[in-house]
């Protein structure tokens, strides 16, 4: 039996050292085998043409597959891809999907949209309650906690 946690450390070496031959052939092998890190690590080369021509389409099947196998990330990365195509409202419904699992830097998208408009209609209260769940989430990172408090800040009532 192939051990597709073996095949994504090979993957992942070789894409660092250049070898992305090697890294396709890998990832291909462990998406062949159902694992998700596989799948968007092969998705991601695809996405931003990293050894391979760019094809946004083969990525965001590969993110789906990727997604559909566990990844949280994936979903974000399909997310951002609605956003290239200027899809707001499925790009809203991937950070909502992805924000459903916990993660912190969905909710901040998610605020993002609310206060834009964007994919949704504009509900500064809405965007208020995800911006408070992404400032208590452990899956964001620092950068993006701060900015969803700054966020917090200009939306919270000032006290005279």
């Amino acid at each position: 039996m192939v051990n597709t946690e073996a095949l994504f450390r090979v993957g992942d070496a070789a894409e660092e050292a250049g070898n992305y031959t090697l890294a396709r052939q890998s990832f291909e092998r462990g998406a062949a085998l159902g694992d998700a890190e596989c799948l968007f690590r092969l998705a991601y080369m695809f996405d931003i043409g990293s050894g391979v021509e760019t094809d946004k389409a083969m990525a965001m099947r590969l993110y789906q597959r990727a997604w559909r196998r566990g990844s949280t990330t994936a979903g974000m990365n399909i997310a951002i891809l609605y956003r290239e195509r200027q899809a707001s409202r499925a790009m809203f419904q991937w950070w909502r999907r992805v924000a459903d699992t916990g993660d912190g830097s969905a909710q901040l998208e998610m605020a993002k949209c609310y206060l834009g408009g964007t994919g949704v209609k504009q509900d500064p209260q809405a965007a208020l309650r995800c911006l408070a769940v992404a400032v208590r989430s452990t899956f964001i990172s620092e950068e993006e906690r701060e900015e969803a408090e700054r966020l917090l800040g200009t939306l919270r009532p000032r006290q005279v």
